[in-house]
């Protein structure tokens, strides 16, 4: 009913999986999965969240050999997503199924990229590769304002966020980040995996999918507007004072990705300036939809409809 109260199409048990995962293979070619080791996840027992560190071999090491039978409830095909539906937290095993059925999905993607023989099967199998989205729902699902509370975890492709922002931010790290540490037990979730997610609807295109609370859903969308602001300022007097911007960080080439420039003191400021004039609050409110609210609704009544508790 949520499915299709929102009019996404989507098909029930599509397709069978077997998930087999070879650590050696991963590791000789690592730096095609960046996203799945930045970072380790850890539920707690209360089933709050928390952001761990571990070095790259323990992560994975425990996985060598493994092979799983994977039967996702569901795949929405315009959205590139398998959805998994479960209960309580998910499991050790559900989270590992999940991680290697997105370690498939990049692989099938780089594959149809590499294959592509015209323009448009490029263009469509970027497009599979950066919507692309491994998600179980779990516990009770209401709509998520103003609870401000995810029931989504998953592994998510490149759609959500802001290029922007990440930019900036990664501009001003500080070398080495923080020193790693000891994960207790295996409770930590696989690198690249996201909690706090939900259904979004963006605010401005009406594009509906999964994103993270509290963070611009609609990369596309949001980029433009800072791209937009970002060269209206550049125009401006107070850009004058740009002669104090330190250009030497490296990271900052990074900006030529989205303006198509050479960093400079000018660019710099501009582009400090607009984060200052963006609404994060109106980019980030895409989990407070009308639209999403109508459609948890029409869900949680047809589970009551055959007798289900909500």
């Amino acid at each position: 009913m949520f499915f299709e109260a929102l009019g996404i199409k989507w098909w029930h048990e599509p397709e069978g999986y077997s998930l087999r995962f070879n650590y050696e293979d991963f590791a000789a070619d690592w730096e095609k999965f960046v996203p799945f080791w930045a970072s380790v996840w850890h539920i707690t027992e209360d089933g709050e969240d928390e952001l761990l560190y571990e070095t790259f071999p323990q992560t994975f090491k425990p996985l060598d050999g493994k092979e799983y039978s994977y039967l996702p409830d569901f795949y929405l095909p315009e959205l590139n997503y398998w959805i998994e539906v479960k209960g309580p937290n998910p499991t050790r095993e559900e989270i590992e199924k999940a991680f290697m059925l997105s370690l498939l999905s990049v692989n099938a993607s780089q594959k149809k990229m590499t294959a592509a023989e015209t323009q448009a099967e490029r263009v469509s199998a970027l497009n599979e590769f950066i919507r692309r989205g491994v998600y179980i729902i779990y516990g009770d699902i209401p709509w998520p304002y103003p609870s401000q509370r995810g029931n989504i975890f998953g592994y998510r492709g490149f759609e959500s966020g802001s290029s922007f922002f990440d930019i900036l931010h990664s501009a001003k790290a500080v070398p080495g980040g923080e020193p790693p540490i000891k994960v207790p037990g295996y409770r930590g979730l696989l690198r690249g995996g996201s909690l706090r997610l939900c259904w979004q609807e963006c605010p401005l295109c009406l594009k509906i999918g999964i994103g993270k609370i509290g963070e611009p859903f609609c990369k596309s969308c949001h980029d433009k507007v800072a791209g937009h602001i970002r060269n209206h300022l550049a125009s401006y007097p107070v850009i004058s004072e740009a002669e104090t911007q330190d250009t030497s960080n490296p990271l900052m080439r990074n900006l030529e990705i989205l303006f198509g420039e050479h960093p400079n003191p000018t660019s710099i400021k501009a582009m400090e300036l607009t984060k200052d004039l963006m609404n994060p609050e109106f980019f980030a409110s895409g989990h407070k939809s009308p639209r999403l609210r109508e459609a948890y609704t029409e869900a949680r009544s047809a589970r009551f409809e055959h007798g289900e508790s909500p």
